[in-house]
């Protein structure tokens, strides 16, 4: 067990590392705290978790809740990070039983296989709209022109707003997405952040006043029954659940679409078989998930003094989990730095796992299949425009800024 002196010495070295390399490649720094600090209490009280045995019993057991927004007091304020914990702290995620129990029964009966696909004509839809916009150039940015749009389009269907809305759910993303992650969030421009919010609660307010009285086969309809039988008990759920929905449906595709394909062309034998066989797709979402995990970390609180790994973890202290980390543990997965499209027994953990994995999972991937399958087949001839994409810098957030290829 580690030493305290010992313990801080090595949160500096991680602080200091986020910053510079992290973005970039984070495993080797995984590889280094799960063989060596596989535990890890920092100094203001969050433990960090890396070996995939233990990320895995966190995440299943209850007596780990979701992470208490309250913690983020321990960090310099910021007007932008403030703003966004003030609305989330309505989202499913954030909640404990009962209310997440309330919240995760409604929003599953949306996001069911079923309903999920019988979206699939749409969502292929989207993907040739906006394949046709860079085709005739030969060229375009895998992030900007298809990976961001593509789920804000889907979702922003799902909601149910109008075309000549999704521009702005675009926009809202761009400024939204800043503050979700701890590392990007420092230099966060709190007043667009807030204007942003303010924006996204108006025009849900006003689009489930719509619904309340002509209702369509949509996410908002939903909830406003909902609202109408108690299941949802105030309108800032409503609001904010639709909002955070909006938000993790789109970092986790983007970024899955993103790191995927990228992955693809650094290991080209995979490309080429999965060019050969489309109908290796759904092993290879699975490997792509964890292989370049789209979230990162996520957090749990202790309810109570917990045993973790021979240690014990105070009641009401935090524990970052770190998913990418535990994606690469070599005690759970065979040869885990190497992309292999066929894996078995693929138990990732990039959904999270126990009372809060992903309620988006089965739409995730569904637009992922879409998303790969449509492109391999209408650019045979894609390839890398820069061998040096960037990343952006984040920690639990892991995606490229920009993924110039041609075709």
């Amino acid at each position: 067990m580690p030493s305290p002196e010992t313990s801080a010495k090595v949160s500096r070295f991680v602080s200091r590392l986020y910053g510079r390399l992290f973005s970039a490649n984070p495993y080797p720094l995984y590889k280094f705290l799960r063989t060596r600090y596989p535990l890890l209490r920092t100094p203001v009280g969050f433990w960090i978790s890396t070996r995939y045995a233990d990320c895995h019993s966190v995440l299943k057991d209850k007596r780990f809740l979701a992470f208490d927004l309250n913690a983020l007091d321990a960090f310099p304020p910021d007007d932008g990070l403030k703003s966004m914990r003030e609305a989330l702290q309505h989202a499913i995620v954030f909640r404990n039983p009962p209310d997440h129990t309330r919240l995760r029964r409604l929003m599953t009966t949306f996001f069911s296989p079923g309903v999920v696909n019988g979206l699939q004509p749409r969502i292929q839809k989207i993907a040739d709209y906006l394949l046709d916009a860079v085709e005739a150039r030969g060229s375009m940015d895998l992030i900007k022109d298809v990976a961001f749009p593509f789920p804000i389009d889907v979702l922003a269907e799902v909601m149910g707003a109008d075309d000549a809305d999704k521009p702005m759910f675009r926009d809202w993303m761009r400024t939204l997405g800043v503050p979700l992650d701890p590392v990007i969030s420092a230099n966060d421009p709190g007043v667009e952040v807030r204007q942003a919010i303010a924006d996204v609660r108006r025009y849900f307010s006003d689009l489930a006043a719509d619904r309340r009285k002509h209702p369509r086969e949509d996410l908002i309809s939903i909830m406003v029954a909902a609202e109408g039988r108690g299941d949802l008990q105030t309108e800032e759920e409503l609001v904010f659940s639709a909002m955070f929905t909006l938000l993790a449906g789109h970092e986790t595709t983007m970024n899955m679409i993103g790191n995927g394909m990228l992955a693809l062309f650094r290991n080209p034998d995979a490309m080429a078989r999965l060019k050969s066989d489309p109908s290796l797709i759904e092993s290879a979402l699975d490997e792509f998930l964890r292989f370049d995990s789209p979230v990162q970390v996520t957090f749990r609180t202790a309810s109570e003094d917990i045993e973790l790994a021979g240690r014990t973890i105070p009641r009401g202290e935090h524990v970052v989990v770190f998913l990418g980390a535990a994606n690469r543990d070599p005690g759970r997965f065979a040869n885990p730095d190497q992309l292999d499209i066929t894996r078995r027994d693929n138990v990732h953990l990039s959904f999270a796992a126990g009372p809060h994995r992903c309620i988006g999972e089965v739409l995730a991937k569904v637009e992922g299949r879409i998303a790969f399958e449509t492109i391999l087949r209408r650019m045979p001839n894609l390839a890398l425009a820069d061998a040096r994409p960037k990343w952006r810098p984040a920690m639990s957030l892991r995606g490229l800024q920009s993924l110039p290829l041609t075709f």
